[in-house]
Formats: C-alpha cells, sequence, structure tokens
C-alpha cells in the first residue's frame, strides 16, 4: 500500500460520503493514517485472510475487509460499511468526467486484471468498469457518465498504454 517515507493518498468513498486519507508505512505493522486531516498512527495485526486487530490510541478494535465488487464491505463494531478506494488519478478522472464523455481510456500504463462490466450493460457514473494494475497497485476504472456499455476493447491479462482507449459508454 504505502511506501517507506512516501504516503499513498486515497479519497474514500464510505456511502454517500467523501474522506480523504493518507497512509504512510512505518515499521512493523504500523501505519500513519490521517483522515480528513487528523493523524493517527495504527498497528495493524492480520488475524486471519479477512480480518485485523487494529491498536488505535491504546484501544484496539478487530476490522473485517472483503473485496465487494468495485469496493469492499467493512465491518467494524459489528456494522458493515461500503467502501470504495479513489487514488489520485482515479479521483481526477471521476471529478473530469462529464455528461458528454462516452470514451473511457487508460490513465497510466498497465495490465488489465478484470473486467467488470459486459458489452450492453447498463451502468451509473462512477460504477466499476474494468481494473488495471500499474505500479503495483490495482486501479478501478469508473464509467464517466451513466448510459449503456458499447464496447469493451480490453481483456483480461492484456497491457495497455496511458491514453489508450479501454471502453465507450453511451
Amino acid at each position: 500500500m504505502a511506501s517507506a517515507g512516501r504516503p499513498t493518498r486515497f479519497t474514500a468513498l464510505v456511502g454517500d460520503a467523501t474522506r480523504t486519507v493518507e497512509v504512510l508505512a512505518l515499521d512493523d505493522g504500523r501505519f500513519q493514517v490521517t483522515l480528513d486531516g487528523t493523524v493517527r498512527v495504527v498497528d495493524a495485526a492480520r488475524t486471519g485472510p479477512s480480518s485485523w486487530s487494529l491498536l488505535i490510541d491504546r484501544a484496539t478494535t478487530e476490522v473485517s475487509v472483503i473485496p465487494k465488487g468495485d469496493g469492499f464491505a467493512v465491518e467494524l463494531a459489528g456494522k458493515t460499511h461500503r467502501l470504495r478506494l479513489l487514488d489520485d488519478r482515479a479521483m481526477r478522472a471521476r471529478q473530469n468526467a462529464g455528461p458528454g464523455d462516452r470514451e473511457v481510456r487508460a490513465a497510466m500504463p498497465g495490465k488489465v486484471v478484470t473486467v467488470l462490466a459486459a458489452v450492453g450493460a447498463q451502468v451509473e457514473q462512477g460504477q466499476g468498469l474494468l481494473v488495471i494494475e500499474a505500479m503495483k497497485m490495482e486501479n478501478e476504472v469508473p464509467a464517466p457518465r451513466a448510459g449503456e456499455v458499447k464496447e469493451i476493447r480490453v481483456q483480461p491479462g492484456q497491457t495497455v498504454e496511458a491514453g489508450e482507449l479501454l471502453a465507450i459508454v453511451e
């Protein structure tokens, strides 16, 4: 996730709320996490395939994180929250997509991991169309508008270049 000395920034979409998240790996399973400007040091230990024990400000909590579609189901304190993480590029693409945009292009070079939507499918603006792995991170590519997927021009395993046409949504 975050490399030593350099934080990774995300925009977290939790329900209807948008949160700013920055993660900096420290050492021994510890992370400096900044959430909307509030800084905390989190000590994380994996307790199962999808569960973690977190020590935050001398309080321990258990969390379960399960991939679900284009995001994650996060169970915390008996409640399940739907979460999507967008890196800076994905967030800019989401903000810059106007209602007339129909072409979906690769923001960076990478490898297609999975295609999430089929030709003919109806999608909402921001819904995941495919996932591209770039710089050891998986980045979801969102639909620029609500509409029908007219074309998918890539397949899993395919390498793509920045600016390459991936799909068309009309």
